[in-house]
């Protein structure tokens, strides 16, 4: 499969850890040292919230669309608007990096459009 094939299989696959709330889908594709900001307040999340937060927020409704896959040499940016509700949208950018010939997610940030 090409890059860009593998991350939006990798994207669909951090959504769908989103839409039921399932650490187990999400962790294999993270990298260890994985962060997660903030985007509406700019404060980087601790880990162990940022579990916390998935596990107790599943979002069924959870949907995408104008999928952006940007990649450059071992480092790809995913970015796309999301919504669980109608008319209220975020929009996120994950950034992987190529490890071991692996595509892992880095860091993450999602913030309210208004």
């Amino acid at each position: 499969m090409d890059d860009i094939s593998v991350l939006q299989e990798l994207n669909d696959r951090f959504i769908e850890a989103w839409r039921q709330g399932s650490w187990d889908l999400l962790e294999p594709i993270l990298t260890p040292t994985f962060a997660y900001m903030n985007g509406a307040t700019g404060e980087p999340v601790a880990r162990s919230r940022y579990i916390d937060m998935l596990r107790q927020g599943a979002q069924p409704e959870l949907q995408i669309d104008q999928l952006v896959i940007h990649v450059a040499g071992d480092a790809a940016v995913v970015s796309a608007r999301s919504s669980s509700r109608p008319g209220h949208y975020n929009r996120y950018v994950d950034s992987y990096i190529r490890h071991e010939g692996a595509w892992l997610c880095m860091h993450a940030t999602v913030w309210p459009l208004k």
